[in-house]
């Protein structure tokens, strides 16, 4: 089953097009990569997805059910107000900076999304938070504020942040990009087991190596379109598309 799938989105910011037509569907359980040079469209796909950009045209579907439909700047069809929420919800988005509330600790970051958004008490929030930040690894750091914690780590706060509304699929723009190299890999390795668990993912990623190894397909756009989409063992042995091959041996 389709837990997100997008029909022909187009994006525009003014006469610039920097989505063209982009066409992406993910299984349940699938981790599907996008990779491409800056500027391809990548993360703006990815926040058209949670409504943080207004797309030009076209449609998305959340778990097979038609959540927005928009034409020539102008919406068409939108779910009714509870359901929209809902299946926005059903969303948690990883974004490149950490985004943690600066005079929170770790715990009250990851508590307040459930209690506001999905109105839980807040002694279930508390349970909830400790065991995200244990799933994460960080359940001795619960009363740190974020000034207290490596790049690494609050990316990781940030993480089960987003794992505490319990989502059915993880969205991660760049998640690493904003770290020093040092502190990639404990990132990357909270990612690679959720991956592992079963956990349908959509990841922006210049890590090569994650794509390759922890992804079921892999995207490459360029231009804000896809120009070539296949396993990560086709993409990276014998890339179909000119484009494809130039960017790849220009960073491995």
């Amino acid at each position: 089953m389709a837990l997100i799938r997008t029909e022909n989105i187009c994006k525009n910011f003014a006469h610039l097009e920097v989505l063209k037509d982009v066409t992406v569907k993910v299984e349940q359980g699938e981790v599907v990569c996008i990779i491409g040079p800056s500027g391809a469209g990548k993360s703006t796909f990815l926040r058209s997805l949670i409504q943080l950009e207004k797309i030009t045209s076209g449609k998305i579907f959340i778990d097979e059910e038609l959540f927005l439909e928009r034409r020539d700047n102008a919406t068409v069809f939108r779910l009714e107000h509870e359901e929209y929420k809902r299946l926005l919800l059903e969303m948690g988005m990883v974004f490149q900076s950490f985004n943690l509330f600066p005079h929170k600790t770790a715990l009250e970051n990851v508590m307040l999304a459930p209690i506001h958004a999905k109105k839980i008490s807040k002694a279930d929030a508390l349970s909830i938070a400790r065991d995200r930040l244990a799933e994460v690894g960080l359940a001795d750091k619960e009363d740190q504020y974020p000034s207290r914690l490596s790049g690494g780590q609050q990316q990781r706060v940030a993480i089960a942040r987003a794992l505490a509304m319990e989502p059915k699929i993880m969205l991660f723009d760049e998640p690493t990009s904003a770290l020093d190299p040092e502190l990639v890999g404990e990132v990357l390795g909270v990612m690679r087991r959720l991956a592992e668990s079963g956990m349908t993912m959509l990841v922006v990623t210049h890590e090569m190596g994650f794509a390759k190894e922890a992804s079921d397909r892999i995207i490459f756009m360029a231009d804000g379109a896809i120009a070539e989409e296949s396993s990560p063992e086709e993409i990276f042995a014998n890339p179909v598309n000119p484009r494809t091959r130039q960017f790849l041996n220009s960073i491995l």
